[in-house]
């Protein structure tokens, strides 16, 4: 995996914390996850949503206050980002990166959603566009804003410190896209890229703080989008990514499994909302920008993160006999 440019981020300066909110994006996570969080932040307002579809736009406005002009719905990217302050991203990765340029550009701080982009020289032009501005940037990682999966990436963190680095771990990332009722069934960018770019970004969310970076990555392929994910990272440790987003209905859900010299320690589940935990990354993201601070999900960690996918996509790419080796057969 190729490190992020070395080119120094400017600091922000301190500054009051960013309070006028847009949304841009349209579709159920947009509505259900960053608008209803915005909105019920007592120290934020959401202003609006922005879509390409204007009709889709006013929609999820209107969901949200709308009606009674609270909260506007526009395909003005321009006009909406003059009147705020932040804005958070719900759209597919090849249309977040470009509409995060624009917001960067215009000062606005980021609250990103993943995967930030889908190939790593696009991840890097976000990066530099959010440098050269010096605004503020969390990416939005539903586990890590989550008190159970936080607590326990210290408790084991403290272990490896006392015992001795994590060896290895396995984690497996199971959607079940194709159950009746799923609101992203029809979601474009998940069908074309499948677990490994959906899925794919919440394992290594885990696995990233307690095993360190990804160097090197392998892989195979199973049924339908289904792919195994071979790491090895710069500790030294390996680690295995199952991920899909067309598992059976009653084979969906997720789990990671750590192990070293501190034991063998599995991922807990959380019992917060998606909507607790984006309120959560708004307060980060505000007081990333009120303190000057990088956060340590910024948008540098989400180019990372890309980085791990497009390397296991070029690898998952090759023909199968130039990535695998074959098994001799019996007599």
């Amino acid at each position: 995996m190729t490190a992020a440019p070395d080119a120094p981020a400017a600091r922000p300066a301190p500054r009051t914390p960013p309070r006028r909110f847009a949304v841009l994006g349209t579709g159920h996570w947009a509505r259900t996850c960053h608008g209803a969080a915005l909105a019920a932040h007592p120290d934020v307002e959401l202003v609006g949503f922005w879509g390409r579809d204007a009709g889709r736009a006013r929609e999820a406005a209107a969901s949200l206050g709308g009606a009674a002009g609270a909260v506007r719905g526009t395909d003005d990217l321009d006009a909406l980002l003059a009147d705020v302050d932040a804005v958070t991203l719900a759209l597919p990765p090849h249309v977040q990166a470009a509409v995060a340029v624009r917001a960067a550009r215009a000062g606005r701080h980021l609250l990103l959603d993943k995967p930030l982009a889908l190939d790593v020289g696009t991840a890097d032009g976000v990066v530099a566009a959010a440098r050269a501005a010096g605004v503020a940037s969390v990416s939005y990682m539903t586990y890590l804003f989550q008190p159970e999966v936080t607590d326990w990436l210290a408790r084991t963190s403290a272990l490896a410190a006392e015992h001795g680095p994590w060896e290895g771990a396995l984690a497996r990332w199971a959607g079940t896209i194709d159950v009746p009722g799923n609101p992203y069934a029809g979601s474009v960018w998940r069908r074309e890229r499948g677990g490994l770019w959906d899925t794919g970004p919440h394992a290594l969310s885990v696995l990233l703080p307690l095993l360190g970076p990804v160097v090197r990555v392998g892989g195979g392929r199973g049924v339908r989008d289904a792919v195994v994910v071979a790491c090895e990272h710069a500790s030294g440790a390996a680690s295995a990514l199952s991920l899909t987003l067309t598992a059976p209905a009653s084979a969906g859900g997720s789990w990671a499994t750590v192990w070293g010299p501190g034991g063998r320690h599995d991922l807990p589940r959380f019992t917060g909302t998606p909507q607790e935990g984006f309120a959560r990354a708004v307060d980060a993201l505000r007081a990333s920008a009120e303190q000057g601070d990088r956060h340590p999900l910024d948008v540098t960690w989400a180019r990372d993160v890309v980085a791990v996918l497009a390397a296991a996509e070029e690898h998952l790419a090759r023909p199968a006999a130039e990535r695998t080796t074959a098994v001799a057969a019996g007599s």
